[in-house]
């Protein structure tokens, strides 16, 4: 098992091949994505546009006040298991300690403001008082996902990933099997996938690492360290989650409840051309961090840019796809969000170099690079969608997007060629030998058929 000897601090390289984790994380969010699509199609038809759109709301609102409320600890985590600086049992337990005080926060401000808001500013009825559970649920099992991604685990990342959404899933198919589901009752649901799924994962890392006496009086100089590395990312965490999701308020401002469901079911499809790079990026950023330059030189410009090769022809399968698969999905009170998807699709593709460059720019220790370059891409989004939203709704925003993330990427690339001195279209442009990549990749995979085919796995002869 991979795990910190607390006596020494050391924590023992990460198992398996680059190419087998991405293999185990990519599978993990194609089955993470397939459970989300038919989650979210359950949700549409159960809740209509105007329901899908106040639960998208209360979404982004619990994600806002995690990543907030985390101050970046999980990130660092990754960083400094791997530099060997910090013991996982140390780290864990102020983890849990920052929980604690994010369930502490989020019931002080609601308290102090949910008056002033009224029972509307989600719609629908949702009630703001959801975020007391919601934000410390989400932020503990992101914690632990981040732990595990740590300590190479990613087995046991996968199936706290899928299993929240399995247990949503299925949580929300009875509900809806045995009353009228409300966004609160699908935000409850929610809530209690996410404890599950934190739960379990929590178990994976090692219950044994939790310090109860270091939760009720924290080491301050741990969640220092942590929060004094994890913040210079975090805000750009935060700002790429204003980003991706700013434009949904934006859009309720300037068209309707209804738009903003609309919209989030054309982004969630969009997720989809997300998968590979999620994955590399998630892979890339311990094995990156803790590997030599040399190594480093290599991995960059070929994730990258066969990232986005892929990415590429994803888009274009699903633009090609879209206009029957939305309806057939979601039902036809989601047809709009097909041309919505249309405009997405551009940025979504530059959006997937950008999340395997800025993995490599935190591994060389940078994270306020990637808080700068997200800034850039923030101001975009906000002028794009104030020029573009009341002028043209719904596809205005997905324009405005896909911009935004252009701007991302662009300012990705010019970091990369500053901090690694090589051209920026090694990291864009497929090359040749790449083949290998793929023929390589193709040969393990029917190599690890025929021993599986084999009796008893013996070898073939």
């Amino acid at each position: 098992m991979s795990r910190f000897d607390d006596t020494t601090g050391e924590l023992p390289p990460a198992r398996g091949s680059f190419l087998g984790s991405v293999n185990i994380v990519m599978a993990t969010y194609a089955l993470d994505g397939l459970l989300a699509l038919a989650t979210g199609a359950l949700i549409a038809r159960e809740l209509g546009a105007d329901g899908r759109g106040a639960y998208g709301l209360f979404l982004l609102a619990a994600a806002f006040g995690q990543l907030v409320l985390g101050l970046g600890a999980g990130n660092a985590a990754v960083y400094y298991l791997n530099k060997r600086e910090l013991s996982l049992r140390e780290t864990v337990t102020a983890m849990h300690a920052l929980v604690l005080g994010a369930a502490i926060v989020t019931a002080l401000v609601v308290a102090a403001t949910a008056p002033a808001w009224g029972d509307d500013i989600f719609g629908e009825d949702v009630p703001a008082w959801l975020l007391v559970l919601a934000v410390p649920a989400i932020l503990h099992l992101n914690f632990m996902r981040l732990a595990l991604q740590a300590l190479g685990r990613f087995g046991d990342l996968g199936l706290a990933t899928v299993g929240q959404q399995a247990v949503l899933l299925a949580l929300v198919a009875i509900f809806s099997a045995t009353s009228d589901a409300t966004p609160a009752d699908v935000v409850a649901l929610l809530i209690v996938a996410s404890v599950s799924a934190g739960a379990f994962a929590l178990a994976r890392v090692g219950v044994a690492n939790v310090d109860p006496a270091g939760i009720a009086r924290p080491r301050w100089r741990t969640i220092r360290a942590l929060a004094s590395f994890g913040l210079q990312g975090e805000a750009g965490n935060v700002l790429q989650l204003l980003n991706y999701r700013l434009d949904q308020y934006i859009v309720r401002g300037f068209v309707s409840l209804a738009g903003v469901g609309i919209y989030a079911v054309g982004v969630s499809m969009t997720e989809a051309i997300f998968v590979l790079a999620n994955a590399v990026a998630l892979v890339l950023m311990p094995r990156m961090t803790g590997a030599d330059d040399e190594e480093v030189a290599w991995m960059a410009p070929v994730a990258t840019r066969n990232t986005l090769l892929i990415a590429a022809g994803g888009a274009l399968a699903l633009a090609a796809i879209a206009p029957w698969l939305i309806p057939a999905v979601f039902g036809r009170a989601f047809d709009d969000s097909v041309e919505a998807l249309w405009w997405l699709l551009p940025g979504a593709v530059a959006l997937t170099g950008s999340k395997v460059l800025t993995s490599y720019i935190f591994s060389r220790g940078r994270p306020l690079v990637n808080t700068m370059i997200t800034a850039v891409s923030l101001v975009v989004t906000v002028a794009a969608n104030f020029a573009l939203v009341p002028a043209f709704g719904v596809n205005g925003a997905a324009a405005a997007s896909s911009l935004a993330y252009a701007a991302h990427f662009a300012p990705a690339l010019f970091a990369y060629r500053r901090l690694s001195g090589q051209p920026v279209l090694g990291a864009v442009l497929p090359r040749p030998s790449d083949i290998g990549l793929y023929t390589d990749a193709a040969r393990g995979v029917l190599a690890r058929l025929a021993r599986r085919a084999s009796p008893q796995g013996a070898p073939n002869p």
